[in-house]
Order: C-alpha cells, then sequence, then structure tokens
C-alpha cells in the first residue's frame, strides 16, 4: 500500500523570513568561504593602480563588510622623503557603493605620532573627488614640513593640529579649492641660513597659527604666525598653493618682524627688512619658492 504525502506550502512568505534567510547564507559564506586573501590583495592592486602618485602598501586587513585596514603605506612624492603611514583605516557604506553615484568615505590614519581623520566625497560616475575634510590631530611636523621647505636652510619640528577642507567645482569635478588651518602651542624652528647669512639658531616654545585659501594656481595666505615672549613673525599675502605645489611657484609675503633685543643674530637678519623705528622690521619675501628674496619695507632706507 502506498501512502501519499502531501507538503503544505504557505500561501504567503514574510518579507522578514526573505531578510533573514539571505544574511543567514550570507554569513555562513563569509565565515567559511569568502576569499579575504584574494579580495585584499586585489584592493591593494587597485589602489596602487589608480593611485595619482606611487604608493607602496605593506599589507591589508579585511574589517567586517565596509572596511579595510591598511599598513605600512608610504606615498611618493618625487624626489621627496616618502609620506609614511603606519596604519590607515578605510569605511566607506556598501548601500552608496552599489545604488549611489556619490560614495562618502571615511578614514583614519595613524602617521608620525598623531592621528589623521576624515571623510572623502567621491563621483564613480566620474571617477572624481568631489569634496574631503581632514581633521589634524598631534601630528609630529618635523618630517611633513621638509616636503615643503626641502633645503631653504629652516627645519620645523613639534606637534601640530588642524583642519583642511577641499571643495570641488564645475561640471568637470575634481579639486579646485582649500580652506586651511593649522596650528600648534608650542612649535620649534631651527634657522641655519637667511639670505646666505648664518644664523644656526633654535627657537622654542612658538605659538603658531596658519590661515587662508587655495586654489589651483596660488594661495592666500589670510594669517601666518609665530609668537612667544621674545620674538614676533606676522605674515600675509601670497604662496604657492599646496594642491599644486611647485618651486616655481610665486611668492608675495608682507612681513612683520619682531626679534628678541638681545638677540644680534635675528636683529641682523631683521636688518634685510626696513626699520620700522620701535625694534621691529617690515617688508616683502617675493620670488619663488625655491628662491626666495627679501625686499624692504617702506620704513627702510
Amino acid at each position: 500500500m502506498k501512502i501519499k504525502t502531501r507538503i503544505k506550502m504557505p500561501e504567503k512568505i514574510s518579507v522578514r523570513l526573505y531578510i533573514g534567510v539571505f544574511f543567514a547564507f550570507l554569513l555562513l559564506f563569509l565565515l567559511l568561504g569568502f576569499p579575504r586573501d584574494s579580495v585584499e590583495r586585489r584592493i591593494i592592486f587597485e589602489i596602487q593602480d589608480n593611485s595619482p602618485v606611487p604608493v607602496l602598501i605593506g599589507g591589508a586587513d579585511l574589517k567586517g563588510l565596509s572596511s579595510i585596514e591598511l599598513r605600512d603605506v608610504r606615498v611618493i612624492l618625487g624626489e621627496r622623503e616618502p609620506l609614511v603611514i603606519d596604519r590607515a583605516r578605510v569605511s566607506a557604506g556598501i548601500l552608496s557603493v552599489i545604488f549611489s553615484d556619490d560614495t562618502r568615505i571615511s578614514f583614519s590614519v595613524d602617521a608620525y605620532g598623531g592621528k589623521i581623520d576624515g571623510k572623502v566625497s567621491q563621483n564613480m560616475k566620474k571617477k572624481s573627488v568631489t569634496s574631503a575634510e581632514v581633521d589634524i590631530n598631534s601630528v609630529e611636523s618635523s618630517t611633513v614640513s621638509r616636503l615643503f621647505l626641502g633645503d631653504g636652510g629652516i627645519s620645523v619640528s613639534g606637534k601640530v593640529d588642524g583642519t583642511v577642507k577641499l571643495l570641488g567645482e564645475g561640471e568637470s569635478g575634481g579639486i579646485s579649492k582649500m580652506e586651511y588651518l593649522v596650528s600648534s602651542p608650542s612649535l620649534s624652528i631651527a634657522v641655519d641660513k637667511v639670505q646666505g647669512f648664518d644664523v644656526k639658531e633654535e627657537y622654542k616654545n612658538l605659538s603658531v597659527v596658519l590661515r587662508g585659501t587655495a586654489n589651483r594656481f596660488e594661495s592666500r595666505v589670510e594669517k601666518l604666525s609665530l609668537t612667544n615672549p621674545q620674538l614676533s613673525l606676522q605674515a600675509e599675502g601670497k604662496a604657492p598653493s599646496p594642491l599644486r605645489l611647485r618651486k616655481g611657484a610665486a611668492l608675495d609675503l608682507s612681513v612683520t618682524f619682531r626679534p628678541p633685543p638681545e638677540d644680534a643674530k635675528l636683529a641682523l637678519v631683521g636688518s634685510f627688512l626696513g626699520s620700522r623705528g620701535d625694534g621691529s622690521f617690515s617688508g616683502k619675501i617675493l620670488g619663488t619658492l625655491a628662491q626666495p628674496r627679501i625686499v624692504k619695507g617702506n620704513g627702510g632706507s
């Protein structure tokens, strides 16, 4: 005798059940069969292949579904000393990556004894960055400053904080504007030479503020201030743009300088500017980033 068995199928399966089953199988796939090594190698390749400057990455680890941690990253900037990043964690929203042309990526970087956090908005269709915000927390300035100051006879050390905003405009996309604010409560500046004159002194405990804006062609320095109880330097004007840093970019900075009364070397350096009669000097820094020159102010002889 044959026994027939009927299995009654539910007339309606709830959406919650579908979602639960989907995520159960997804979790099982991630735990048992997800090719993590292949994906990590592919991510490293894509970053290195698409970067506008050479990038070397020591290793990568996936963190969940939407984050990856990069280790021992070196960014090669021409003949300058490379930027070294100990650890960088990058996160992106999966839904925005899949369903939207505009993707926001968050990142956190450990480098030079401090931390840099930020967000980058990217148009996936145009493959261009449309905006970015960066917060700098207690980053050692000595190595980074060498990228900009080079062998100009001045070196900087000390922890810095700051914010940088990068903005895009126009249909072509890409970054075209920058707003920056960098500060330090206690910076040290070692001056080796100024205008060929040997100074060989280090000035410590300087309160520093650098604020301004930039486009692709130039930077407008709204405030550059270096002060401690003994000396003061204030400057504003035009400087090379960090968006297109070139040694031949023009300088046009108005400078006011008050050296310590007992510092004969800095007083002699101040004489390259024009005396204002109150122990301070004024003038301009003109020329280019590679070959700056000091011009006396109206008070000079």
